[in-house]
């Protein structure tokens, strides 16, 4: 009787279709695209980050904090600030009155009756607007604005009430001597 258990598991043929040895392939492929990844992985972490065998934290970057400057306006927004009313000191940080307007505004920010914003007519978005040949003193708004060396605007509830072009007076309005 052992005999007949024996050949009985001798004769056990193992067929297999051609989807199976499609898959079997599959599978394989997978694994060793896995193994690749998985290479690449490790080889980049031992010599392009050198990270993999360091205990040490990794590199922090030296960062700047950043500072936002509320004082200074742009000339499409001089219209359009949050308080109801407010002086605008537009002037050439590179002009030759520079050091006379910087030294008003500070003096004037020390005072500080009303918020005074300050507006470089030498940044690029507001150069289209620096015009000393044609300055229209009657502008109402940002479309109208040409400004010359020196302008103090006072805004109330959005509208212009003053506008300034003189160096003498804005140290009068802004009563500083």
């Amino acid at each position: 009787m052992e005999k007949s258990i024996k050949t009985k598991k001798k004769n056990k043929i193992n067929y297999s279709t051609g989807e199976q040895a499609e898959v079997k392939n599959f599978i394989i492929v997978i694994i060793v695209v896995l193994l690749c990844v998985v290479g690449i992985y490790f080889l980049t972490r031992i010599f392009v980050t050198k990270d993999l065998f360091t205990h040490e934290s990794p590199k922090q970057e030296d960062t700047l904090p950043v500072e936002v400057n509320y004082d200074v306006a742009m000339v499409g927004t001089i219209m359009n600030r949050p308080y109801d009313e407010y002086y605008v000191a537009v002037y050439d940080t590179t002009g030759k009155n520079n050091y006379d307007m910087a030294s008003i505004v500070s003096t004037y920010k020390g005072k500080k009756k009303l918020h005074i914003y300050r507006v470089d007519l030498n940044e690029h978005l507001n150069k289209e607007y620096y015009k000393p040949e044609e300055v229209n003193t009657k502008a109402t708004g940002v479309e109208d604005f040409k400004f010359g060396d020196v302008t103090l605007l006072r805004i109330k509830k959005g509208k212009i009430t003053k506008y300034i072009t003189e160096i003498d007076a804005i140290k009068k309005e802004l009563d500083i001597q």
